[in-house]
């Protein structure tokens, strides 16, 4: 005699769910992403992700494979990485999660998206730490002192990072035909639109400078390591932080620190929002409106006391 209420596997009949595990899934979603032509980082973060996603349900005895998860054992989760990490991180994980999850939707591999429901955590707008004329001063005489290729060319990212507010994976793969004179094409972008941004005169020659130390080469990348192959951002990244603990710097120096600079330097001196969102390559303009935000306030009075940081260099 049937029951009146649908047992799970004729729902899954009626909604014509396919049974797929873990596995098939997650190779299927990154397949997806791939043929959105999702950068490979990113699909390296998405697995990352769901590798600590099979940690903590595992932590949390959630005994299920995350294709049968439910919206409470995500906000379980959710809660659980409370404990240990910033709103931006679990944001970011999040990120990953529900695109994942409306896939699984979307192929009709799961009858209820558990994540469809789940919103982003509210963080704190703070502050972002910047840099001080002084010490950028001190970094720049840092690598002065080393006279070695390496120093040099740590000097010369680094003003360009300040100069242009360009990030550095689109920094590490600029070309020697990406400079046009003042402009530099940016053609390996986040959002995988090209775009153009300006050098400052003392940008310019810096540049050549450094062109012709470089020398000519069997490929075209701009900024080389020792073996004359191409520069990694990590190997940059951690010059960087260790020339600034090396003069005496406490707060966080990194590549992203120099775009807020950038950006900071240009909204004092009245760069209006949308023009400072192409040059930095916001897909919107809502981070651009949080830098205006926190830095606009008294535009007038600041734009008269900042001088170009070109004149360091």
């Amino acid at each position: 005699m049937r029951r009146g209420e649908l047992s799970q596997s004729e729902r899954e009949i009626i909604n014509k769910v396919k049974k797929v595990d873990d596995e098939q899934a997650i190779k299927e979603f990154l397949k997806s992403r791939r043929l959105k032509n999702v950068r490979e980082t990113t699909i390296k973060y998405y697995e990352s992700v769901f590798h600590v996603l099979y940690r903590d349900i595992k932590k949390l005895s959630i005994d299920k494979q995350l294709i049968e998860l439910n919206e409470k054992d995500i906000e379980k989760v959710i809660l659980l990485w409370q404990q240990n990490l910033k709103v931006t991180s679990i944001n970011s994980k999040l990120r990953a999660i529900r695109p994942f999850y409306s896939f699984l939707q979307q192929k009709h591999w799961i009858e209820k998206n558990p994540a469809k429901d789940v919103k982003l955590l509210r963080d704190r707008k703070k502050i972002r730490e910047t840099l001080e004329e002084v010490e950028i001063k001190k970094i720049i005489d840092y690598f002065k002192k080393q006279h070695t290729f390496a120093s040099f060319r740590d000097l010369v990212i680094f003003q360009l990072l300040l100069d242009t507010g360009i990030r550095i994976n689109e920094c590490m793969n600029v070309q020697l035909n990406d400079i046009d004179g003042k402009r530099l094409i940016i053609t390996e972008s986040k959002n995988l639109q090209q775009r153009m941004v300006y050098l400052s005169k003392s940008m310019q020659e810096k540049l050549q400078m450094y062109i012709n130390v470089r020398g000519s080469l069997h490929h075209d990348y701009l900024f080389i390591n020792q073996d004359n192959e191409r520069l990694s951002k990590n190997t940059f990244q951690e010059r960087l932080r260790k020339g600034a603990r090396a003069c005496g710097i406490k707060k966080q120096v990194s590549p992203h620190v120099c775009r807020r600079t950038y950006a900071k330097k240009a909204i004092l001196k009245g760069m209006d929002p949308f023009s400072l969102a192409v040059l930095l390559g916001h897909s919107t303009l809502e981070v651009t409106k949080r830098y205006v935000q926190i830095w606009g306030s008294d535009l007038e009075k600041q734009a008269m006391k900042k001088e170009d940081f070109s004149g360091l260099f």
